[in-house]
């Protein structure tokens, strides 16, 4: 039974929430990680009213969706959504850590002018209406060797790529979620 959902869409982009569940980092210790809670709401609301395509882990994982490189099932199906249906753009929703002080943090990948066109398209699509003032960095992913999925994509599939993070007030309240989802539906039309 896999542990992920999808979404099919139409319109060529793709949608990702790895962490709305408890899932494993690799360490030593084996912890299970918080989840980021709503991402996946997000995910499908934004697949709702676009029509773009969609994947998000369903329950509690043994792995870390965005960073596990082998038998990673989750990184395997986004790279067969994106070859199979020609996805031209990937969007992976995260919860923001709340050791940062900032409402949305949107990581990409070094030396890939697209993914930073992306970014600045989404920062500001989404400051817009009720959302207007947000706290916004755009930020490149740390040279880490953990090879997230904005990574992998980017990388390998040679699209353009962001992770999207989001604080916990944002996700935790349903109007500020309706927000963010209008405000992101504008990046697809």
């Amino acid at each position: 039974m896999k542990d992920y959902e999808i979404i099919e869409g139409k319109i060529k982009y793709l949608f990702s929430a790895p962490h709305p569940h408890l899932h494993r980092r690799p360490s030593l210790a084996k912890i299970y990680k918080e989840h980021e809670r709503y991402t996946d709401d997000i995910v499908r609301a934004l697949c709702k009213e676009t029509g773009c395509f969609g994947i998000y882990i369903k329950d509690q994982v043994d792995y870390d969706p965005n960073f596990n490189r082998r038998d990673n099932p989750y990184k395997k199906e986004i790279e067969r959504l994106i070859t199979e249906n020609k996805i031209e753009k990937f969007v992976d929703i995260h919860g923001l850590s709340e050791e940062r002080l900032v409402d949305v943090v949107i990581f990409y990948k070094t030396r890939f002018s697209n993914s930073i066109k992306l970014a600045g398209e989404i920062s500001e699509k989404l400051n817009r209406g009720g959302l207007r003032g947000l706290n916004i960095q755009i930020l490149r992913l740390p040279e880490d060797g953990r090879e997230t999925l904005t990574e992998f994509v980017v990388s390998n599939l040679r699209i353009p790529s962001v992770q999207v993070e989001i604080a916990k007030y944002l996700r935790d309240d349903k109007e500020l979620r309706k927000e963010i989802v209008r405000n992101l539906t504008e990046i697809v039309s």
